[in-house]
């Protein structure tokens, strides 16, 4: 926590000097269309076999098997130039959404009222901007932001063959993040960029009924521990800037 309060601390302190002197057409609002691919253990395969062992997730696989995903994303910025392009600090968020892998979604809906987890990751950036404009239509950009990330996974219910009759929710703790972009404006108010996103290492835990946490544990009896999760994405934004 210490980390995000002087994140803000920063943004608000980069903020205030800029906005002293700032003029109103150098000030820019943008909001994005996110289409994320997951990577790192966000990304990784949990196989189900004929039993459906894998369901309930529990914390030893919730936070994986996520895929193709969407998202939205607001940013204020202010705009100056440096004589050799413009530079841009910025404060910025995205709500991201990914769902699990197809065959997981599909045991859940087998599942008497299943209800499958999915994963929502809430950055806060702050960062800049660099673009050098070519000519009218075409310019370039390249960009760095770093901020808390906030993880959240919904709960999971249903019926399996190993745990029964289930219901869990999670906690997950928030940690630093980290965007780099890629991309050009075109004209004015449009552009397209490619991003990495590291949300970093989430740690995760559960909770459920005495019962179940028995059912669920393993041979070590570590079901009271956490389990950590390295989540990342690879972005594709179109952004509307005003």
């Amino acid at each position: 926590m210490n980390k995000i309060k002087s994140l803000c601390l920063l943004a608000a302190f980069v903020f205030a000097g800029f906005g002293a002197n700032a003029q109103l057409t150098h000030l820019e609002q943008s909001v994005y269309l996110n289409f994320n691919l997951p990577t790192g253990q966000f990304n990784d395969d949990v196989a189900l076999n004929a039993l459906n062992e894998s369901i309930p997730m529990t914390r030893f696989n919730a936070g994986k098997a996520a895929v193709f995903g969407f998202g939205l994303g607001y940013r204020v910025s202010y705009r100056f130039d440096v004589g050799f392009g413009e530079v841009s600090p910025y404060i910025h968020a995205d709500f991201q959404w990914n769902r699990i892998q197809g065959d997981l979604r599909e045991a859940y809906m087998n599942a008497d009222n299943g209800s499958c987890p999915n994963y929502f990751n809430i950055p806060v950036y702050v960062g800049v901007n660099y673009r050098y404009q070519l000519d009218d239509i075409f310019t370039p950009f390249a960009e760095f932001g770093i901020g808390p990330d906030f993880f959240f996974l919904t709960k999971e219910s249903g019926t399996s063959a190993t745990a029964g009759t289930f219901k869990m929710r999670y906690q997950s703790t928030t940690n630093v993040a980290f965007q780099l972009g890629l991309g050009c404006y075109f004209g004015q108010h449009v552009s397209a960029s490619f991003h990495y996103n590291g949300y970093g290492k989430h740690a995760i835990q559960y909770s459920g009924s005495p019962d179940m946490n028995a059912a669920l544990a393993l041979a070590d009896g570590s079901v009271s521990s956490t389990q950590t999760r390295s989540i990342g994405m690879l972005s594709l934004r179109i952004g509307f800037h005003f």
